[in-house]
């Protein structure tokens, strides 16, 4: 007698549950894994190329060579600006110090005439007047007080002002020459501060 329950020789037996599971963990597996060659593919995407480095490079060196040229700018302006104030500055001071000693040619007049009236005394006022006179002349020489040149020199109209003629000895261009000098003409630091007041011979 045939059993009704057990299968026969021509129908396929299904897989049992554990089978499955086990196929269906594997196609997860697949599907969630990407191929290597996928992964090479997305490496070498993401790394620049050679044009790419030799672009940056040029840009850095724009930008580099930019700051350079501006921070030689900003240097030579500042060397300028250093070099126009010690200028001004000493400009300045020069022009303080020619003001100042023009208002003491006065005194150094005055101070002529006293040695003058007392160069046959010889007293302690006489000596105390002459001290002063020289230390004062000291102090200005040092700042830049020149006197022009006097007796003997040749006549020049920058630093002598002719006020008279005398008979006399002339260069040998025939050219005049200070006989007397009046009043003093001093100079400072190169410049006519007061031009000396002289007879010329002719």
């Amino acid at each position: 007698m045939t059993d009704a329950s057990a299968p026969r020789d021509d129908e396929q037996v299904p897989p049992s549950d554990e089978a499955g599971a086990a196929e269906a963990e594997s196609q997860q597996a697949e599907h969630d894994t990407p191929p290597a060659a996928d992964s090479a593919a997305a490496g070498v995407a993401g790394t620049p190329s050679l044009a790419d480095l030799t672009a940056a490079l040029e840009a850095a060196e724009r930008q580099r060579d930019t700051y350079l040229d501006h921070l030689r700018r900003e240097r030579a302006e500042f060397e300028n600006f250093r070099r126009r104030s010690t200028r001004e500055r000493m400009e300045a001071t020069d022009r303080g110090a020619e003001a100042l000693i023009d208002r003491l040619l006065g005194v150094l007049d005055n101070f002529g005439y006293v040695l003058e009236a007392a160069k046959d005394h010889d007293d302690a006022v006489a000596k105390g007047v002459r001290m002063v006179h020289d230390e004062l002349r000291e102090v200005l020489s040092k700042a830049g007080l020149e006197d022009v040149p006097g007796v003997g020199a040749p006549f020049d109209p920058t630093w002598h002002d002719a006020v008279m003629q005398v008979e006399g000895e002339t260069t040998d261009d025939n050219e005049p020459t200070v006989a007397q000098v009046l009043r003093n003409g001093y100079r400072f630091k190169g410049r006519v501060l007061r031009p000396a007041a002289v007879a010329v011979t002719q």
